[in-house]
């Protein structure tokens, strides 16, 4: 699922996320997730810590409403970081627990898909 809604994100929801640390590096921020999505094909890489991931992990924080599809690629990414080794040091446990609340107010897909991402990680 996170490879078809990365490509499907438009403009707008990619500067929402882009603009995630108050506005701060916004077009550098954009620049980085196109290539991500674009080019890397949602893999992130060493290097790139700063930009795209800082926002990522910003955008994966809180649901904002009217915002689900960001909310939900975001921490889609944090989770396949956390999977991948690139994420050291985000606490699955706490961010499921802090988050829970934000999870179940999504759409059933996009709720399902995060769940089954998490449930993944764990085996």
């Amino acid at each position: 699922m996170l490879d078809d809604l990365l490509k499907s994100l438009n403009h707008a929801e990619l500067s929402f996320i882009a603009e995630s640390d108050y506005g701060s590096d916004v077009e550098r921020h954009r620049d980085a997730l196109k290539q991500l999505i674009d080019v890397q094909h949602g893999v992130l890489t060493r290097g790139q810590h700063w930009h795209p991931y800082e926002v990522i992990e910003l955008c994966a924080q809180s649901l904002k409403p009217g915002h689900e599809r960001e909310f939900t690629a975001c921490t889609l990414l944090v989770l396949r970081a956390v999977a991948s080794g690139l994420d050291t040091h985000t606490d699955l446990d706490q961010k499921l627990a802090d988050r829970a609340q934000d999870y179940d107010a999504l759409p059933a897909e996009f709720r399902d898909a995060i769940l089954d991402a998490y449930q993944r990680i764990d085996q």
